[in-house]
């Protein structure tokens, strides 16, 4: 007769711990899609980014073996200084020459959401490999060695 008032307190226990269990794995599930979900923000961002990156070079390009004076060429391309609500940055590296052409890989990593993306270019015009924090770049043509140049 002295079990009586057990099974009210076993009752309560297992309820708070079920409950407990639920608001746990609730809580797990909605951080796991909030990640997911700034992942593909950063990366379709970036993917934006690059992309201006690219239009700028093809510009700067295309003034430059059109110019009589192509010293004068510069471009700027109005990047933001983060993504996100963190840093990125931004590396150019050749691909392959093919004669009349250069093809570049534009490559923009995220630090926060270890995210990264690559778009493609080609141009007329030979481009320096670089590496440059995010923010707002400037490509100018560099005449005595025949290239553009993107600095921040």
């Amino acid at each position: 007769m002295h079990d009586r008032g057990a099974s009210t307190a076993v009752g309560y226990v297992l309820t708070l711990g079920i409950t407990l269990l639920l608001v746990v794995t609730l809580l797990s599930v909605s951080v796991s899609l909030v990640e997911d979900e700034r992942s593909k923000a950063v990366h379709s961002e970036l993917s934006v980014l690059g992309n201006r990156l690219a239009s700028a070079l093809t510009s700067a390009d295309s003034m430059a073996r059109a110019a009589d004076a192509p010293e004068a060429v510069t471009v700027r391309a109005a990047l933001p200084d983060r993504v996100a609500n963190g840093q990125y940055r931004l590396s150019i590296d050749e691909r392959a020459d093919t004669g009349a052409f250069y093809r570049y890989r534009i490559v923009l990593v995220s630090d926060v959401a270890d995210t990264s993306v690559a778009v493609h270019l080609k141009t007329g015009t030979a481009i320096a490999e670089t590496t440059v924090d995010g923010g707002p770049v400037v490509v100018t043509y560099d005449e005595g060695a025949d290239t553009l140049e993107v600095d921040a």
